[in-house]
């Protein structure tokens, strides 16, 4: 009976949090870390929420990233610059450039009036799964269909 209740108490704490101090991604999603969403082209149309300042553009940058160890986001880590357009009007963007398949990207937003802009967007996430906890800061990441 005592196991039951503690089993019980831990699956109820389980949960996790995700904030976005920024603009917020919509496609591709950002999500546990751990999971990145695979897009459905290697030319993805990357989409992000309107910013409530009036008037502005958008810049998009991505990344390549290195991943040490797949299964853990703290091995991972931010590669070189692949893509990067600025003073995008409106809230979305396809990519002119293919990128390579089955890879794992790290991408950004950022909002633009005139010559000055924001800070990259990022988000928070944090994951209680019983006895474990891990918080992330961090780019919005996605995977490449394997086309070949």
């Amino acid at each position: 009976m005592k196991w039951a209740a503690v089993v019980a108490v831990v699956i109820g704490l389980a949960g996790c949090a995700t904030s976005f101090p920024g603009v917020k991604p919509l496609y591709p999603p950002a999500g546990n870390p751990i999971l990145p969403p695979k897009v459905d082209s290697l030319q993805p149309t990357l989409r992000w929420e309107a910013s409530k300042t009036p008037d502005v553009s958008y810049d998009v940058v991505i990344y390549e990233g290195i991943e040490i160890v797949k299964w853990n986001p703290e091995e991972r880590q931010v590669g070189k610059m692949v893509y990067y357009r600025e003073a995008i009007q409106g809230t979305e963007h396809k990519l002119e450039e293919p990128l390579k398949p089955d890879a794992l990207y790290y991408w950004s937003v950022r909002t633009r009036k005139g010559d000055r802009y924001s800070g990259w967007s990022r988000y928070d996430y944090s994951e209680l799964g019983g006895l474990a906890y891990y918080s992330v800061n961090a780019l919005f990441s996605f995977r490449t269909p394997n086309t070949q």
